[in-house]
């Protein structure tokens, strides 16, 4: 099978326009010598600055989205089988392409440093012909394409069906067990979307795009546990 992850309103973002000259954002940014259209905007830092943002509770949660790439492009179904394709939509509307078999760092650090790489060149790309070749040939690893909605994501792509996991979804008795969730997912090509924040709910933008949607867990997950324990079952269908 192949099938597509989606991080729907991920908490990823530069730090806005509308805080840059708040005491906390100033500081960080001189602290790591940037400008703070060019920092990520992170909570641990920026808390005090970020009271103040619409839809608070959805944001500056870098480290969570770091937490869930690492562990979809960890899994044998993306980087060994290939068999995986991987979005992050972020919250403000953008979308990270992921290109295939890319090696995310583990270090957060070096992730927030390649994430902001990314928002500056809208490309991260590797050389893949050997030196000293004078046929140039560039890999693409990650592709930012900026004001594409969840919605424009979906039409493009053209998903064969697109499942959503999330607690707020209504079932009669019990969770909806992860290995329903795989056997639901058809072979050509469907879309898993999962929410890349911390705490709420997908916002209409995202529900009314949703073909079904299933809560796994009475309690709410984090969603690197979710992806972990979804793409595990997936595995255990033959890829095409």
């Amino acid at each position: 099978m192949t099938v597509s992850l989606i991080l729907a309103e991920s908490a990823l973002e530069m730090v806005p326009g509308d805080i840059f000259y708040h005491p906390a954002v100033k500081s960080h940014a001189r602290r790591v010598g940037k400008h703070p259209s060019c920092v990520m905007l992170d909570n641990s830092w920026h808390y005090a600055a970020m009271r103040s943002l619409p839809n608070a509770g959805k944001r500056g949660r870098p480290d969570l989205v770091h937490l869930a790439v690492v562990t979809a492009t960890s899994a044998p179904i993306y980087c060994v089988h290939n068999g995986l394709k991987l979005y992050v939509h972020t919250i403000n509307d953008h979308v990270i392409h992921f290109g295939s078999r890319v090696r995310i760092p583990k270090s957060y650090h070096r992730f927030a440093g390649l994430i902001e790489s990314l928002y500056e060149k809208n490309l991260v790309t590797v050389n893949q012909t050997p030196p000293g070749n004078a046929n140039d040939s560039q890999h693409a690893l990650l592709e930012l394409r900026q004001n594409q909605t969840f919605a424009d994501l979906i039409k493009e792509k053209k998903f064969s069906k697109v499942i959503g996991l999330s607690s707020k979804a209504k079932l009669p008795d019990s969770p909806f067990p992860y290995e329903a969730v795989a056997d639901d997912i058809p072979d050509d090509d469907a879309a898993i979307v999962i929410g890349g924040f911390q705490k709420g709910h997908f916002s209409d933008a995202v529900a009314d795009h949703l073909d079904h949607a299933y809560c796994v867990d009475a309690c709410p997950l984090e969603a690197h546990v979710v992806i972990s324990r979804l793409l595990y079952e997936c595995e255990k269908k033959p890829f095409m």
